[in-house]
């Protein structure tokens, strides 16, 4: 199950460049990511965070998910939901997580700052044959806007050359592509404060099974004030439900 669908909810709040401005700019990068992928030999989906669309190139790597090789695709999502599909359930999951935490460590940088780092991590992914083959993924943004914004962002896709051995889970790192120094991820300290702590109060209730009018009566809350904190966490949490809610949050440690 993918428990973060909703990472544009994030984005929304960013400063992004008129449309004009950014059609430029835009061409410039989906040039750069055709020739990119002929030398990396990835498949690479370039994401507009402002326009809600992506752009998948594919390298050599193509074939892997039997995708055709020639020009790229447009699709009007920021996430490529038929290669998620391909990926074992459990390391999208984490994948994620990693995607979120990704997220909020580069919102404490400055602007200039951010384009130095990215994430990698090895996930399963179903191969040509339908088999389970670790594969590399990394994930790095390549344009802020003029006012410092997130926006636009790269996922590469490519064959891992490494022993998987036995490393837990998907190995997730943020990496400083300029200086080479490696974070492991694994206890998310950049999404500590996610959540409030009313917020963290009432999904620890809805964990035990409670309903908004029960939560309501036992902290002495209006409904729609139980309700809104719901949605407020299904927002934070960039998931659909509460039940994905209440798994993301004690994957990440917030419960």
């Amino acid at each position: 199950m993918n428990p973060i669908t909703k990472l544009e909810d994030h984005f929304s709040f960013e400063s992004i460049d008129s449309p004009d401005k950014r059609e430029e700019a835009l061409k410039d990068v989906i040039n750069m990511m055709k020739e990119y992928v002929k030398i990396d030999h990835s498949v690479a989906v370039l994401s507009d965070l402002a326009a809600n669309k992506s752009y998948i190139f594919t390298g050599n790597f193509g074939s892997f998910f039997e995708m055709d090789i020639s020009g790229y695709l447009t699709i009007d999502s920021i996430w490529e939901e038929d290669i998620y599909k391909r990926i074992h359930p459990e390391d999208l999951f984490e994948r994620h997580l990693l995607e979120l935490e990704f997220f909020n460590f580069l919102k404490v940088l400055e602007p200039e700052d951010r384009l130095n780092y990215s994430t990698k991590c090895k996930i399963r992914t179903l191969n040509s044959k339908k088999e389970y083959q670790h594969i590399l993924h990394r994930s790095f943004y390549v344009k802020n806007s003029s006012e410092g914004g997130l926006w636009l962002a790269v996922c590469l896709y490519n064959y891992s050359f490494e022993k998987s051995g036995s490393v837990r889970g998907i190995d997730g790192r943020i990496v400083n592509t300029k200086t080479g120094e490696s974070l492991y991820v694994d206890t998310y300290v950049n999404c500590i404060n996610l959540l409030t702590s009313r917020e963290k109060e009432i999904l620890l209730l809805i964990s035990k099974g409670e309903i908004s009018k029960e939560i309501a009566s036992q902290l002495n809350i209006s409904i729609n004030t139980v309700n809104r904190h719901r949605q407020n966490i299904l927002e934070k949490l960039n998931v659909n439900n509460s039940i994905e809610a209440v798994r993301t949050a004690d994957a990440l440690n917030l419960l």
